[in-house]
């Protein structure tokens, strides 16, 4: 077998802390191996660690990994029907900064993103939804809102979407549990390869039970904590009519990796028919003078949570950039 176009060099610093392009995480590991036309190609439903579960001529089978060929959910693997052998090129991926430093592949060759959030418990936080529309935008991925559990939801929770909404996201309000909403969230999953996230507890994996009978563990929102338990460990995908539906493990933070300050507005499209109004090309909207997007929310034609969010998000990516040149 051939060796990977890429070096030992090259492996660490797409899985380490010096990844500063998101087009690298689509590339990593990714090889076609010499014999290619000999093999056949699987598509990866989740990897175990050793292994991989991969759909291969309409079944679902084991395959052995190898180290340099990590595979997430999505995958297209180049396999002999024992062992993975090469990876084939990613189209869009959802990744991630990992809190140890570098770079976390969650799921590849993606149509579009759900952001699943509650309208109970966990209680919502806009700028964890934020987080992912910064990322869509920039990496073209379609993304719209799963508003679960409205069968508990509370008082004003549909208003403090409208912002989403006025921004091009769409919006669907179900109840897993009382198995409403759900055509229309299966209709929208339905256009092509789509990955669930969300936080541990707003109902994801009670979501894809609905819609396909699997049995996926659900665990209840800790009492204490007011949070979900992980309860999807890996992304797995599910087949759902002719496309796949990935589920995410819950998680608590989304860091975004390969990412510069300048390009979080790109999340926030409200803001930028105000940019032109700023004094400085450089302006970051913080606290220069002349800044015409917080001009702009001073008038009420911006947020103001939004414009906190988008401040908020400014400030954590330097601070980031900060722990990460400490770490070279």
């Amino acid at each position: 077998m051939g060796k990977p176009h890429y070096s030992e060099k090259q492996n660490k610093k797409a899985s380490g802390t010096k990844l500063r392009d998101l087009t690298k995480a689509q590339e990593f590991a990714v090889y076609e191996p010499p014999n290619a036309s000999e093999l056949l190609v699987a598509r990866v439903y989740v990897n175990f660690g050793v292994e991989s579960g991969v759909e291969l001529d309409g079944r679902l089978i084991r395959v052995a990994n190898r180290r340099q060929f990590p595979t997430v959910a999505g995958d297209l693997v180049y396999t002999d029907g024992k062992v993975v052998e090469g990876i084939k090129p990613r189209g869009r991926t959802l990744a991630r900064y990992a809190d140890e430093g570098g770079v976390r592949l969650i799921a590849s060759n993606l149509e579009q993103v759900g952001v699943v959030i509650s309208a109970s418990t966990p209680p919502l936080h806009e700028g964890f939804i934020d987080r992912y529309l910064v990322y869509c935008r920039i990496m073209k991925i379609p993304l719209f809102i799963i508003l679960n559990k409205m069968d508990e939801a509370e008082a004003g929770i549909v208003e403090r979407m409208k912002p989403f909404q006025d921004a091009g996201v769409d919006l669907f309000l179900c109840s897993a549990t009382m198995e409403t909403g759900l055509k229309a969230v299966r209709k929208r999953l339905e256009r092509g390869i789509s990955v669930l996230t969300g936080l541990s507890g707003v109902g994801k994996s009670t979501i894809i039970n609905a819609m396909l009978g699997e049995d996926i563990p659900v665990q209840e929102v800790s009492a204490a904590t007011n949070r979900g338990r992980h309860t999807t460990t890996a992304a797995e995908a599910y087949k759902l009519g002719e496309t796949l539906l990935i589920d995410t493990p819950g998680i608590k933070k989304f860091g975004f990796i390969g990412i510069s300050p300048t390009e979080i507005i790109k999340g926030f499209p409200e803001f930028e028919e105000h940019v032109a109004e700023c004094k400085y090309e450089d302006c970051l909207h913080l606290n220069e003078r002349g800044c015409g997007v917080r001009a702009a929310m001073e008038e009420g034609r911006i947020d103001e949570r939004r414009l906190a969010s988008y401040q908020d998000l400014v400030l954590g990516l330097m601070e980031q950039e900060v722990t990460q040149n400490t770490r070279r």
